[in-house]
C-alpha cells in the first residue's frame, strides 16, 4: 500500500512564528481546515509523491542524498495571495529554491506509485479528493517550470496580508501527507551543511 509523502522546507523561528500567527485566525474544524501544532508543519513543498512503503527506505537514501550537495541559503516570502480553496504566502521562486526542487524531483522519477485517500495520514477527517488529485498530478501540474513555491497558511475565503520577509532554509523532512495536504508525521529529517 502506497503511502502520500511531502518532501518540504519545514519552518522554524520567527518564520514559523509568523505563519502560526496567521494560521490561528482560520478555521480549524477538520472538515474545514487545520491548525499548525505538533504535527501539522508550516512547510513549502520541493515534491509529493504516492510511494510504495517499501521504497521508503530507498526514498530517505536519495533525498539524504541530494540534500548533501546543497549548502543553507535564504528564502524569501514576498506576500500572499489566494489558491483554490486555501490562502497562502508566496515565496521567491529563487535560483537555489529551484535547483533544489529541480534536483529532488530529478532523484525521485521513478516514485510514481498509484494513490488514493488510504496513502494519506488520517486522525480526524479523511483526505479529499482534491489532495488526492494534487499528489498525482504534482509531477505534470506543480514541478519544473510550473513550481509555485508558497507557504499555506489557512483554508477559506479569509484574505491575508503580510509585510515581505526572508527565512533560513535549514531542515528539508520526509513528512507524511494529511488532509489539505498538510505535512504531518516526519519521516526522516536533514539539516544542510554550511551556513546561510
Amino acid at each position: 500500500m502506497p503511502i502520500a509523502v511531502d518532501i518540504a522546507i519545514l519552518l522554524s523561528g520567527d518564520a514559523r512564528t509568523v505563519v502560526e500567527h496567521l494560521n490561528a485566525e482560520f478555521d480549524h474544524a477538520p472538515d474545514a481546515g487545520f491548525r499548525f501544532d505538533a504535527t501539522h508543519h508550516p512547510h513549502v513543498t520541493l515534491s509529493q509523491h504516492f510511494v510504495r512503503r517499501g521504497r521508503l527506505a530507498e526514498v530517505r537514501r536519495l533525498v539524504g542524498g541530494v540534500v548533501g550537495r546543497f549548502e543553507a541559503f535564504e528564502a524569501r516570502v514576498t506576500g500572499a495571495r489566494p489558491g483554490r480553496t486555501s490562502q497562502v504566502l508566496t515565496v521567491e521562486p529563487s535560483a537555489p529554491l529551484r535547483r533544489l526542487h529541480e534536483a529532488l524531483m530529478d532523484a525521485l522519477r521513478d516514485e510514481e506509485a498509484a494513490g488514493d485517500a488510504d496513502a494519506f495520514q488520517a486522525d480526524g477527517a479523511p483526505a479529499r479528493p482534491a489532495d488526492v488529485a494534487w499528489v498525482e498530478g504534482f509531477r505534470v501540474r506543480s514541478s519544473y517550470r510550473r513550481y509555485d513555491p508558497h507557504v499555506t497558511v489557512g483554508i477559506g475565503p479569509r484574505p491575508l496580508s503580510t509585510a515581505p520577509f526572508d527565512f533560513p532554509v535549514e531542515e528539508i523532512a520526509l513528512c507524511r501527507l494529511g488532509r489539505f495536504c498538510t505535512c504531518r508525521d516526519r519521516l526522516a529529517s536533514w539539516t544542510f551543511v554550511g551556513r546561510a
